[in-house]
């Protein structure tokens, strides 16, 4: 009996090591072994490294990304499901453990002497009473499923692929957040400073049609430059119109994604010129580029 102790052992220790799921096998990929060194340009700084403050200097879209990420809803629910995916993959790790249950207790009893048999008649010098204390300490296992077949690993390893999965998803959108409404923000600039300039060539449309007027009155000319002049001053009216109509659309957009009406003490924005970024950027070597994978 004493040796087949040893062997029920082992067999339970090599059936823990069996797995059914199939085998994770990736085709190989042909990929080059470097860069063009075209696209590795030298310099300090590498673009997947920069947060949205360092990629981004105008304060006034610093603040709008900001607010953005505060109020998003989606963006909370994706964080909440983060949390989950965690929760559920230390649920399911921790079912291939043993759980260890301990258990302490403690008695006090008091037993007086007289009319007691243990103690006999009482009397002479023996105490009225006696007190006993009495202390237990246990430790045990609990219900502990020994993981023939790999099934609580696999689950475990699930729960893992799930909880990195709800991170990248989670990420992806705090990327796409940052990029729309940068990009919303950049052509409200753009607009605005398209209305500027087709304020301007209707000022100077409204100049042409006056001469025109003047040199039709006069003779000196016939009346189809006059119409000609009158044609481009409806022209640039009409851009100014469209251009107004695309910049409230554009500030719609903006206030969707920032999650309400902007804030109205916002810092000072800067123009379309001043956003050009000279700074020469690193695209990282190979081996870096894998750091941005999930897993």
């Amino acid at each position: 009996m004493n040796r087949l102790i040893p062997l029920a052992l082992a067999s339970t220790l090599l059936a823990g090591c069996v797995n059914l799921a199939p085998d994770d096998t990736r085709p190989a990929q042909a990929t080059a072994p470097a860069f063009d060194p075209a696209y590795r340009p030298d310099g300090t700084l590498v673009a997947s490294q920069l947060s949205y403050r360092e990629w981004y200097r105008d304060p006034r879209l610093q603040s709008l990304i900001a607010t953005a990420l505060a109020n998003n809803r989606d963006l909370m629910v994706a964080t909440a499901r983060i949390e989950q995916a965690r929760a559920q993959f230390r649920i399911e790790d921790s079912r291939r453990l043993p759980n260890l249950v301990a258990t302490a207790s403690g008695t006090r009893t008091r037993q007086a002497t007289a009319g007691n048999p243990v103690f006999g008649a009482g009397g002479g010098n023996l105490p009225t009473s006696f007190t006993f204390n009495r202390y237990d300490i246990g430790v045990g296992v609990s219900a502990f499923e020994l993981d023939f077949w790999g099934r609580v690993r696999n689950l475990s390893d699930a729960a893992r692929a799930s909880y990195l999965a709800t991170v990248a998803n989670q990420r992806a959108f705090y990327l796409s957040l940052i990029a729309d409404t940068a990009t919303t923000y950049f052509e409200i600039i753009e607009t605005e400073e398209q209305i500027v300039l087709a304020e301007a060539t209707a000022a100077s449309r409204r100049e042409g049609l006056k001469i025109a007027k003047l040199r039709l009155d006069a003779g000196v000319t016939s009346a189809l430059p006059y119409r000609q002049a009158e044609t481009l001053l409806t022209q640039a009216e009409q851009q100014i119109s469209s251009e107004r109509l695309a910049l409230a659309q554009l500030r719609n957009q903006l206030a969707v994604l920032v999650g309400g009406v902007a804030p109205d003490a916002l810092p000072q924005g800067l123009s379309l010129a001043a956003q050009a970024d000279e700074r020469r950027l690193a695209a990282g070597l190979p081996s870096e580029l894998l750091l941005a994978r999930p897993d």
